[in-house]
């Protein structure tokens, strides 16, 4: 069965995360420091992120609606500095945007913006997160026929929603698409068990740790890429 999509994870996949969240996080509480100093000495950067834990626990549906999450808590921190609730949720949607615009000031990794050009140039491409980078923010979202997140199917990986609501899209089955992605379970195995191929994208020389399922092909590059989707492409349509 011939090739027809590709789907693709998009944190620690193209770009390292931590360090693009840990500095759009001070970016937000500066701004929270210069539009409301009371709320920004009543809740350090480190007790800000604490706290964003503490309300995820409380709320477990939260904790892949990771928008909702973070300004849901801006909010409460505003209110709990005194600020009235109309100007707090106000006050909570600025400085969230501020969040979100940094969030999505990624450094592709090396090859990515190269490999994603030419496979797009082949076939359908669909990104799929657990997270909310803003591929229109980022550059690539003309790369991409579609983008689904977590937070709008109200499902992360490794739940299948994502994946199907991708397949659905493109109107092509499981076996015609490979996913690629950095996480073992949540992209390599969730993908595979519903007929998916898959790539995996093993930046760091991770050792492969599941047991019942393994990659179709791994990448150590983003170079490497474009031969991987090749080779399983032919592979698909002998």
């Amino acid at each position: 069965m011939a090739l027809r999509l590709l789907t693709l994870d998009l944190d620690n996949t193209l770009w390292e995360t931590d360090p693009v969240i840990v500095a759009a996080e001070r970016k937000t509480h500066a701004w929270i420091s210069e539009h409301c100093p009371q709320a920004a000495s009543f809740y350090s950067l480190e007790a800000l992120r604490e706290y964003r834990n503490q309300i995820a626990e409380c709320y477990p549906q939260l904790r892949f609606q990771v928008s909702k999450l973070r300004e849901e808590v801006l909010r409460r921190v505003f209110m709990q500095s005194g600020v009235e609730r109309e100007r707090a949720a106000a006050l909570a949607a600025q400085a969230f945007q501020v969040f979100y615009r940094a969030r999505s000031e990624v450094a592709l990794f090396d090859g990515a913006a190269e490999a994603l050009q030419q496979l797009a140039a082949q076939y359908p491409l669909i990104a799929l997160t657990n997270g909310n980078a803003d591929l229109e923010l980022i550059g690539i979202n003309t790369l991409f026929h579609a983008y689904f997140t977590a937070e709008q199917l109200g499902a992360p990986k490794p739940q299948p929603d994502l994946f199907q609501a991708a397949l659905q899209h493109a109107g092509v089955s499981a076996r015609e698409c490979i996913h690629i992605g950095d996480h073992q379970e949540q992209d390599i195995v969730a993908a595979a068990r519903l007929g998916m191929k898959t790539i995996w994208v093993n930046l760091s020389d991770a050792a492969w740790a599941e047991a019942d399922v393994q990659p179709d092909q791994e990448i150590t590059h983003l170079s490497q890429l474009p031969a991987a989707v090749g080779a399983l492409a032919e592979r698909m349509s002998d």
